[in-house]
């Protein structure tokens, strides 16, 4: 296993562990209904925290330093892959429930963190999925 797969089953791990505490905290405010910036920091305190800490204890020299040409091509091609994801993500998130509810609906406030946080999540996802996929292929090739 390259260091780009091991890296990206890290982060394909990590990432999905730390946003599920995180929108565990932020569904945990939504229901109390919380109000305030406070509230928002200690609940995404732990992930925000956890997740460099989680590296650097993991990890002692950076990863992308060992990285061939090859793993390289890998690594930008993914990157388009989930800019694409993104995109597609927030277009629907953004414009489905303009034109479900209409433009004259409001939906609640708490829905922008969780849509923030969405979609972090989600490109992160796709950039890990993606690498392990090329991966998977090009080992297939050769």
């Amino acid at each position: 296993m390259s260091n780009l797969q091991k890296s990206a089953w890290f982060n394909l791990v990590g990432v999905t562990v730390l946003g599920m505490i995180g929108a565990a905290a932020i569904l945990f405010m939504a229901r109390m209904n919380t109000k305030g910036v406070e509230y928002v920091l200690i609940c995404i305190f732990v992930p925000v925290l956890a997740s460099p800490g989680l590296y650097i204890y993991c990890r002692k020299k950076s990863i992308e330093s060992r990285f061939d040409e090859r793993e390289r091509v890998i690594h930008s091609r993914s990157l388009m892959v989930a800019a694409f994801g993104l995109t597609i993500f927030l277009a629907c998130v953004c414009m489905l429930p303009f034109f479900v509810l209409g433009g004259q609906n409001v939906i609640k406030v708490y829905y922008l963190p969780l849509i923030f946080f969405s979609a972090l999540f989600i490109a992160q996802f796709v950039h890990s999925a993606a690498i392990l996929v090329m991966c998977a292929l090009e080992d297939d090739d050769g």
